[in-house]
């Protein structure tokens, strides 16, 4: 009989649908970063979108589940409802936030990372645009600004190495 075994270990990784809010952000970063270096830009403009979206779901779930003790249910229908980045990011993440000295700051992220990186996916999902490798750089560099910032409000595990921009 051979001596090589057919058997195959069964993954230690939690199945995506069960991972925490941070470790889909983490995952979903890894993947845009691994994107950006294959050379999909426009995919990985994509991903940038889902990852600041995520990170805002994360946000808001810290502010209203985990410190106001509203119930996961209706936090989650709310996000639902929010639908897109746009909704989430200002009208409620922010309101949320307007009791916080962080509040200005956030504003100034969404003018000048997040509604551009929000700005860039739309164009490629709903126009079928494409984009170049700089745009997607400028994409990435936003969204991992936007990552450091939100995610560094409250404890998490991500981790959120930043991009190699050099060539």
């Amino acid at each position: 009989m051979d001596s090589k075994s057919r058997k195959k270990l069964r993954s230690k990784r939690i199945p995506y649908s069960n991972a925490s809010d941070d470790e889909k952000v983490s995952r979903n970063w890894n993947k845009a970063r691994g994107l950006f270096n294959r050379g999909e830009y426009s995919v990985a403009i994509i991903r940038c979108g889902t990852c600041v979206e995520l990170t805002i779901n994360f946000a808001v779930r810290q502010e209203l589940v985990n410190e106001r003790k509203l119930p996961l249910a209706f936090v989650n229908r709310l996000l639902r409802n929010a639908n897109g980045l746009r909704n989430k990011y200002l009208y409620v993440f922010l309101a949320i936030m307007e009791e916080y000295e962080e509040h200005d700051n956030l504003k100034e992220l969404w003018k000048d990372n997040v509604d551009f990186i929000n700005n860039e996916r739309n164009a490629i999902v709903h126009s079928g645009e494409f984009r170049s490798e700089p745009v997607a750089r400028s994409v990435l560099e936003k969204t991992y600004k936007s990552l450091q910032v939100i995610m560094d409000l409250y404890h998490h595990d991500c981790e959120i190495r930043q991009i190699t921009t050099e060539q």
